[in-house]
């Protein structure tokens, strides 16, 4: 489905968010380490947008690996990447959320925007983010989320159901992907819900920053520094 909607993603993120998407991954940003040069590893990086809003910021990223599973996203993302010429700071690889090639305890930060909710097993895909994690590593995870506001959430609901689907499937042509995409939206656990999952894959420091209304939500959490 990735593969099928990958030369429209971009564009599809912008609009049907609004222009906000690129505010929210700056958000993200600023929560990156800036006391020494980081590895970088982004879940489910799609074609590398959230990566290289990471490297324009004040964080000193010595290199950054992405990985994801649709190969069509990844050649979008590796044509953005020789355009830009940092093919000596990002690679891009095959690799799933859940079981990442990353080697253990290697990783400064791990992120994964928009996509968590996509993975089949949360905890095993947390449980292997901490793996993966240096002690003391930061995972940060943006995600779309249901607004707690019942008035901001009825009218959330009704763009999400009756407007995205619609204008997604129209631009990409799948209509499939975008109403697929909602709906895992409406299911996913948000805000304590998903930061319990976090506490429960043994991250401390554990809180949600809920932005533009609640309809995106960033997770932050640490992996303890005596952890293996």
């Amino acid at each position: 489905m990735f593969d099928r909607i990958a030369h429209r993603y971009d564009v599809l993120n912008r609009s049907l968010s609004f222009g906000r998407d690129v505010a929210w991954r700056k958000r993200l940003r600023k929560h990156l380490p800036t006391d020494r040069e980081l590895l970088l590893v982004d879940l489910a990086t799609g074609t590398a947008d959230q990566i290289l809003f990471l490297l324009d910021g004040k964080a000193k990223i010595r290199e950054a690996k992405g990985y994801d599973l649709s190969e069509g996203m990844l050649a979008l993302g590796r044509e953005k990447i020789g355009k830009k010429g940092l093919g000596d700071v990002v690679s891009l690889h095959t690799g799933d959320a859940m079981q990442s090639p990353q080697p253990d305890n290697s990783a400064d930060v791990v992120t994964i925007s928009f996509g968590i909710r996509n993975v089949l097993d949360v905890p095993t895909a947390l449980a292997d983010m901490k793996r993966a994690l240096v002690p003391g590593g930061k995972l940060l995870i943006l995600e779309c989320s249901l607004p707690e506001n019942k008035l901001v959430r009825k009218g959330y609901l009704f763009y999400f159901r009756h407007i995205l689907p619609k204008l997604g499937g129209l631009v990409s042509g799948d209509s499939y992907a975008y109403n697929y995409l909602n709906k895992t939206v409406e299911t996913f656990p948000c805000g304590e819900a998903f930061c319990a999952l976090m506490r429960e894959a043994g991250f401390e420091q554990v809180k949600a920053e809920p932005m533009t209304f609640g309809v995106a939500t960033l997770y932050i959490g640490v992996k303890p520094e005596a952890a293996a």
